[in-house]
């Protein structure tokens, strides 16, 4: 039968085999001939890869997650973005499961449940179950009681230690039956992503924010909700400016459609992506205009090249804008711990409309008082730079990875106000430029001490003090154009990256979120609600070229 899953198989990262299993026909090949077949292939490897020397030809998909390989073998031809995706959902489903993250011995330790779980993922090759709640239903998780009971001799038919699966199941896929909370809650976290490229003019070449809504649900029963949004008059005119959006499925997409910025659903119970975004930061740009007035990074970063006597240093400045919504007047006192992980361990308030919440919060980090932290800037510098010397910054701590050749600022949470200016400022030293012996290393190891002046080694000479600083005057007047390997040994860009705790920069905002039917939660119950908002700039995200 065409179109049909035939086998998975999970390897390690020593590439072993963790486990094997079948739907449909026999394999073609041994478990270690596909993963040598797919290690054959050079990095990055492609998440699909004919393998045209097996009988019959076979199509191998495959999906890396937490250091564990998923490979999938199919002998006829099949939709490969459906294989994948089931690929991935098996992932899911064993991280839920088994908890994060997800690594060989949990899959080992607990080979029935992931044999019934892939019995129902799949029957007869064709994906089947694939929601986790749904599964929950008629695949038990494991427990501690029943390790327990299947340690202790028990007499016969006194009792299963096979519990079986309960006899109701739930009519919604994604939700499991009978959801029962002693502490009825839920939390919507929205995150934001800025993806930022800027010209050496300081105007916006490309702004985009990508986002994720991230909803945790233990409401009892089967609650209908209803979740409102809106974004400033300003950007989206009173309406919700949302690009490529991406529901989860309990959403009714019909409502969204007739009311763009209203979320009805039946959420699953725990946690899932509610929805994920873009929007375009930069929606009535025009290459005939400055920088669009609607637009402004949170951090300035200018860049000076070519600078000092030799023509051999630059300067990297950063500044806080002085009007800056994002950070308060007295800096906010960092614990030093992940922006993400601070918000995942914080309950109710920040960011929270005070209508919308009960048990708001005004602190640091709320949409009433936002934090921006985490600031640091990334120079990358071209091959041909040897060293930096005379490197200095006005705040915060700096390091020059040698490796990557390319500089870490960071600016300290301590510091961050507004209105706030840093600089950070080095000379290079180009390949080539200085004798590869002992006394030139010497010498740049001098040059590069934080206590000395770098045109402190001329004081070795001979000549006399008053004859020196004449030359040097002369030297200044008579400063010669830049080579082209000053100009080539130059910073082309700098990466910026900031954390901003209760604000989003596409100015989204939740204006409510209320349980507007269902069954099963007495009226008399109102559940708790937290929201709280992140946005941030990574991993190269924002480049500003000079």
């Amino acid at each position: 039968m065409a179109g049909t899953i035939e086998a998975l198989y999970i390897y390690d990262s020593q590439n072993s085999v963790v486990l094997q299993h079948n739907w449909r026909h026999r394999p073609t090949a041994s478990a270690q001939e596909y993963i040598t077949s797919y290690l054959s292939h050079p990095t990055p490897r492609p998440p699909l890869i004919h393998l045209s020397h097996l009988s019959p030809p076979t199509l191998l998909f495959s999906i890396v997650h937490n250091n564990l390989i998923f490979l999938s073998p199919a002998t006829s031809e099949i939709e490969p973005l459906l294989i994948l995706e089931f690929l991935h959902r098996i992932a899911d489903v064993l991280e839920d499961y088994f908890g994060p993250p997800l690594i060989p011995s949990k899959i080992e330790g607990n080979y029935d449940i992931v044999a019934e779980l892939l019995g129902e993922m799949c029957d007869d090759g064709l994906p089947f179950n694939t929601e986790p709640n749904g599964l929950r239903d008629v695949v038990l998780p494991p427990s501690i009681m029943k390790k327990l009971l299947a340690n202790v001799t028990l007499p016969s038919g006194s009792l299963d230690p096979f519990r079986s699966a309960p006899s109701t199941i739930s009519t919604i896929p994604w939700r499991r039956a009978n959801v029962k909370h002693t502490s009825n809650e839920m939390y919507l976290d929205l995150l934001e992503t800025l993806h930022c490229i800027v010209a050496p003019s300081g105007r916006p070449i490309a702004s985009r924010v990508s986002g994720n809504m991230l909803f945790t649900a233990k409401i009892s029963g089967i609650p209908d909700m209803l979740l409102s949004l809106r974004t400033p008059s300003a950007r989206g005119g009173g309406g919700v400016v949302l690009e490529a959006p991406v529901f989860h499925p309990c959403v009714r997409l019909s409502k969204w459609n007739a009311q763009p910025g209203q979320l009805s659903f039946v959420p699953p119970d725990g946690k899932f992506v509610l929805a994920s975004y873009e929007v375009n930061m930069l929606p009535n740009f025009s290459a005939s205009t400055s920088t669009p007035s609607n637009f402004q990074l949170p951090v300035s970063v200018t860049t000076k090249t070519l600078q000092g006597p030799n023509s051999s240093e630059f300067e990297v400045r950063m500044t806080i804008p002085g009007s800056s919504p994002y950070c308060s007047a007295s800096p906010q006192q960092s614990t030093g711990s992940s922006a993400f992980a601070r918000i995942a361990a914080q309950s109710g308030g920040g960011g929270i409309p005070s209508q919308f919440l009960q048990g708001g919060s005004s602190g640091a980090g709320s949409s009433s008082n936002p934090v921006m932290e985490d600031v640091s800037v990334f120079i990358p510098l071209p091959p041909h730079v040897r060293n930096l010397i005379n490197t200095r910054a006005s705040k915060g701590d700096f390091i020059h990875d040698n490796e990557k050749n390319m500089v870490h600022w960071r600016v300290p949470n301590t510091a961050i106000v507004p209105g706030g200016s840093y600089t950070f400022k080095a000379e290079v030293v180009i390949k080539g430029s200085y004798e590869e012996d002992e006394e030139d290393e010497n010498q740049a190891g001098k040059l590069s001490n934080f206590d000395n002046n770098y045109e402190a080694g001329s004081a070795a000479t001979a000549k006399p003090s008053s004859e020196i600083s004449k030359s040097k005057e002369k030297e200044k007047d008579k400063k010669l154009p830049p080579s082209a390997q000053l100009i080539a040994a130059m910073p082309r860009s700098v990466l910026l990256d900031f954390t901003i705790r209760g604000a989003l920069l596409s100015g989204l905002k939740v204006d409510s979120l209320n349980i507007v039917g269902g069954k099963g939660l007495p009226e008399t119950v109102k559940p708790y609600k937290g929201v709280k908002y992140l946005s941030r700039a990574g991993d190269g995200s924002v480049e500003i070229r000079c």
